[in-house]
């Protein structure tokens, strides 16, 4: 009498899963179609004699039926051969290396990020008047009014017409120099630190895998 469907089905899979096949695999090694594997298993059709006699080479295998038999996991078989110690090492140095480039990168973007808003902090008290020649009717703060009032004492000898230009292009300039990072910049900021992180979580894990000398 032919066993339930049900431990076909189990068995057929466990041998499947145990070795890595896929139903066709497992159909020409038995000789068999892949229908009729495929109908075993979904219970459809008996595990015939023919196939059950096919397949013992197969059973004397498995591991006993408390043993799980899917496959994964960090260890490998121990008759694995060792990693080349030499290409896992430079392997690691690039990344270390890559790493440090993309963190130069990022921290010189955090240091315009923070000279940019020093300077906006102190662009009110920095900033000249418009007109120069105005300081003294309406004085922003003192910083901008000694910066303007320098203006005037350079240009006026010789060329007063000169210091409200230059007044212009001060203001110009102060107000680059505390604009911020851009939206894109920023972005590119935070995609610099999670790319270095993740090398060098490759070189940590690379470091711990490299066979001793």
């Amino acid at each position: 009498m032919p066993r339930p469907a049900a431990f076909s089905d189990s068995v057929l899979s466990r041998v499947r899963a145990w070795f890595g096949l896929h139903l066709h695999e497992l159909a020409l090694y038995l000789g068999v179609s892949k229908a009729l594997i495929h109908a075993i298993e979904a219970g459809q059709r008996p595990l015939t004699p023919a196939v059950r006699t096919a397949l013992q080479p197969l059973l004397l295998q498995l591991p006993p039926p408390n043993v799980p038999v899917t496959v994964g996991g960090t260890a490998l078989p121990p008759t694995t051969p060792l990693p080349d110690a030499a290409e896992l090492e430079q392997r690691r140095r690039q990344c270390l290396h890559r790493a440090a480039r993309l963190l130069q990168e990022a921290d010189a973007l955090t240091a315009r990020a923070y000279i940019a808003a020093r300077w906006a902090a102190a662009l009110p008290a920095l900033l000249p008047p418009e007109d120069p020649a105005a300081t003294a009717a309406a004085p922003a703060t003192p910083a901008s009014q000694a910066l303007a009032a320098a203006l005037a004492l350079a240009y006026a000898p010789h060329d007063p017409a000169r210091a409200p230009a230059h007044a212009r292009w001060l203001r110009g300039w102060l107000t680059h120099r505390a604009q911020s990072l851009t939206a894109a910049e920023a972005t590119r900021l935070h995609r610099l630190r999670a790319q270095a992180a993740g090398l060098q979580a490759e070189a940590a894990a690379l470091a711990a895998t490299i066979p001793p000398a």
